[in-house]
């Protein structure tokens, strides 16, 4: 699958870029709001970590659920990754958070926290592409090697900005090519797209901003 190369965008183009991949800004910021809303539900008392981990877990609900009810994707556990793959099995989108560069076409963002080793095997995947068994559940899908081989892997990058009694959500659709030490160096390709705004803001109570990505070692 193919996206088009277009040197400067009108203001709306990324909806261009998002359909050539057969997805739409109206699947991606429902997933940012509902992980800010798990986020907020957090109390002093839960464990270190818990609004991340809240926070990827509705991330990644409501784009399996959004992609799959309006465009008959399915779910898929790549390598360890829990993303959601594309009818004809070439695209799938994660999430992942990003660091303050996020959303800023003239910057290069990395990942807010270390990636584990699944992540960089996807990036080496995607950086080599041209531009383009477990029980299977309903609505889930299992790769085989060829098409796990060619299949290009996008990550919803998000970096939350808090402004006052407003949230900024900045983010993008981006495709990674390398990685260095667990952390993205360069992209392949990348989609800014719109800030998301939110409005009542409430204490936070984690360790730090981001999501959990647990790195797992391959023998």
């Amino acid at each position: 699958m193919v996206v088009p190369a277009v040197a400067a965008l009108e203001s709306d183009g990324y909806r261009v870029q998002l359909a050539a991949l057969g997805t739409k800004l109206e699947y991606l910021h429902p997933a940012l709001r509902a992980g800010e809303i798990a986020r907020r539900s957090v109390t002093p008392n839960h464990p270190a970590n818990t609004a991340g981990t809240r926070a990827y877990q509705e991330h990644v609900r409501i784009i399996r659920e959004m992609h799959i009810q309006y465009e008959g994707w399915k779910r898929l556990l790549h390598d360890h990754l829990e993303v959601v793959c594309s009818p004809d099995r070439s695209i799938a989108i994660g999430v992942m958070a990003g660091d303050a560069a996020t959303g800023d076409r003239a910057l290069n963002p990395r990942n807010q926290r270390r990636r584990g080793a699944a992540t960089e095997r996807a990036a080496e995947v995607n950086g080599q592409l041209d531009f383009f068994p477990r029980p299977v559940r309903r609505h889930e899908i299992v790769l085989n090697a060829e098409e796990a081989d060619r299949l290009q892997l996008w990550f919803l990058v998000s970096y939350r900005v808090e402004d006052g009694d407003k949230l900024h959500i900045h983010n993008e659709l981006s495709l990674p090519a390398a990685m260095a030490d667990g952390f993205v160096e360069r992209w392949k390709q990348r989609i800014p797209l719109p800030v998301l705004e939110m409005d009542g803001i409430e204490p936070l109570y984690e360790d730090g901003p981001g999501e959990i990505d647990i790195p797992v070692d391959f023998r």
